[in-house]
């Protein structure tokens, strides 16, 4: 009998291949991205709601929609980080560093982007909104890859 001297390699289950590691990190990115804008429809359409219902104060409509926007870009990092299931933290705040680019060039488009203060503060909301959503999730283990 011959004695193997090589190198061990790890089971066929084991070992993931290039593509689909790629599959599933673009799966988690529509993914999170579907859920991310979803939470943001159905919040906004809430506070539509209740501001026609409501006398609530027409200066509370950009606080109102800077939460409802963090909050959703949270969900999309929380989705995409759970989804990709390492680097939590990382893709937490790449999901937010993605919002606030699209809010970013969407206002450039429209020539609306002045970098005033609370411009400013938007994009830093939405920024640690996604990183927030990472880190919940870094809260909880790892699911166990098949």
């Amino acid at each position: 009998m011959k004695l193997f001297k090589g190198k061990r390699t790890a089971p066929r289950h084991a070992v993931r291949s290039t593509s689909d590691q790629k599959n599933t990190i673009v799966k988690a990115c529509v993914r999170a991205a579907f859920f991310g804008a979803a939470t943001s429809f159905l919040l906004l359409a809430a506070g539509a709601a209740v501001f026609a219902t409501f006398p609530v104060s027409a200066g509370l409509t950009r606080p109102a929609a800077s939460l409802i926007a963090g909050i959703g870009t949270a969900v999309a990092g929380a989705v995409l980080a759970s989804g990709v299931g390492r680097q939590r933290l990382l893709c937490g705040l790449g999901g937010g560093v993605l919002a606030a680019v699209c809010l970013a060039l969407a206002s450039f488009v429209t020539g609306g982007l002045v970098l005033s203060d609370i411009n400013i503060a938007m994009l830093c909301v939405l920024v640690f909104s996604g990183m927030f959503g990472g880190t919940i999730t870094a809260l909880r283990p790892a699911r166990q890859l098949h």
